[in-house]
């Protein structure tokens, strides 16, 4: 859930209908009526307060994923400035989570900075970010979408207020102008370029206030079209709903949006102004003194041994063998009382006394729901950034760890069964032909090309 996401003939009527289907400025409603003054009304707006609700599900063929989202927020003209609070539930690979967010995106020094709470931490962030274009000017080109649009003889009402009611299929330009190409790309996960965009037609429902002729909700339903482009095909992802709901609910009422001192004092004590350059070698540094692997690590990384420390565990392992190695787990993100169905897995995080930490797959493989504590460790991931207090080791079979280099981590495991390049990393996976369960996965820097991060997981 990282990177851009941005927002989104007449029909005859009677006589009789038509004094109750008039703009306020006294013309006949028609769709170019209609857009056209929205438009020129949206120009004079300079605050909007809005909701904006997300559904996603989609599959591989192995595995689904669901993502819902309902966020409350506020945007500014002058200055710039957005605000949003909301909640995230996401369910995958038989795990549930959600998470309250609250965000806050203003200007500082010519630049867009994005103030962010989740799991009760702030963090800051500079540059583009998905709210970047969650802003007044998002109809500025609607007008030309008027000819696809058909006008409802019937007022629907939207915030307690009569709405006229369009429905048609928007062009890709329109919808990517409104929410952004980059945010239709990333939360669907998929590689999509501009002209792929460009050339769809996305079913959308347009609700427009009848006293003030301002937006009222936009919809659109991406479910059916973005199965049908390459992106999707060619990663063989299965796409059963994608729609978005923006409702407009005041305007000109938002005050001028503040960064709480908390989140300023917060980003300023850890240092996280994320002004992050991928071109500088420095930054991934840990692990650029390779550890001397034990002698009881396997070579092949179907051993599914890791190293921690100086002790070297096997998966599936118990909680006091990760004890044993030094590392407690952080009880206050999952509670040890957490309940893990049958078959499935929660994950949980073990740290040392520098704040180094891990990310472990805590399963239950058997008939019965059983507490966190009382499940195996199926799964360790660990992250360069996780490491850069110093002092904890972790090695994966055949001396793979964080900063080795690429053709290293290939000629030690092999030809990889499916890989993926990115703009800042590449992946690399390695299966096992009995069990999806039983894998190996490594992230390397596109610069460096050196180990950032990986994950091996054996649940039986």
């Amino acid at each position: 859930m990282r990177k851009q996401w941005k927002r989104l003939a007449a029909a005859g009527m009677a006589a009789v209908m038509a004094a109750g289907l008039m703009a306020g400025c006294g013309k006949k409603a028609t769709p170019e009526s209609l857009f056209k003054d929205m438009e020129k009304n949206s120009e004079k707006i300079e605050s909007a307060k809005c909701n904006i609700a997300m559904k996603m599900e989609m599959s591989d063929g192995t595995d689904s994923m669901a993502v819902s989202m309902d966020m409350d927020m506020g945007v500014t003209t002058d200055p710039a400035a957005v605000y949003g609070k909301g909640e995230v539930d996401m369910s995958a690979l038989g795990m549930d989570q959600k998470a309250e967010i609250e965000m806050y995106q203003v200007e500082e020094d010519g630049e867009q900075v994005t103030y962010t709470l989740t799991d009760g931490e702030w963090s800051r962030n500079v540059g583009s970010d998905d709210m970047d274009d969650m802003n007044l000017d998002m109809f500025e080109d609607v007008e030309d979408q008027a000819k696809l649009f058909e006008l409802s003889k019937d007022m629907v009402e939207v915030n307690g207020k009569d709405c006229f009611e369009l429905t048609g299929d928007m062009g890709g330009d329109t919808l990517s102008g409104m929410m952004g190409e980059e945010m239709i790309s990333d939360l669907a996960g998929l590689d999509l370029d501009e002209e792929e965009i460009s050339d769809i037609k996305v079913p959308c429902t347009m609700y427009i206030y009848r006293e003030d002729i301002l937006p009222a909700r936009v919809t659109v339903d991406m479910s059916d079209v973005l199965g049908t482009l390459a992106g999707a095909e060619e990663a063989g992802v299965d796409i059963s709903e994608f729609s978005i709901e923006i409702t407009y609910l005041e305007f000109d009422s938002v005050d001028e949006i503040k960064v709480p001192e908390e989140a300023l004092a917060a980003a300023e004590d850890d240092g996280s102004d994320d002004d992050y350059d991928w071109d500088d070698d420095e930054d991934i540094s840990v692990g650029a003194d390779p550890v001397e692997p034990s002698g009881e690590l396997g070579d092949s990384w179907e051993t599914y041994t890791v190293q921690v420390n100086d002790k070297v565990l096997t998966l599936p392992c118990s909680i006091a063998d990760l004890e044993a190695a030094g590392l407690t787990m952080d009880t206050e993100y999952t509670p040890e009382t957490y309940v893990v169905n049958s078959e499935e897995y929660e994950l949980a995080w073990f740290e040392d006394g520098n704040g180094n930490s891990i990310m472990v797959d805590m399963i239950n493989m058997d008939a019965e729901p059983k507490e966190l504590k009382d499940c195996l460790i199926g799964g360790i991931s660990v992250y360069d950034y996780d490491l850069e207090a110093g002092g904890l080791t972790v090695v994966f079979p055949g001396g793979v760890q964080i900063g080795t280099p690429v053709d290293d981590v290939l000629a030690a495991y092999g030809d990889t069964d499916d890989s993926y390049e990115g703009e800042y990393s590449n992946t690399y996976y390695w299966y096992s032909s009995t069990s999806f369960y039983d894998s190996c996965v490594v992230d390397t820097d596109v610069t460096t090309n050196a180990v950032t991060s990986m994950s091996i997981s054996h649940y039986e």
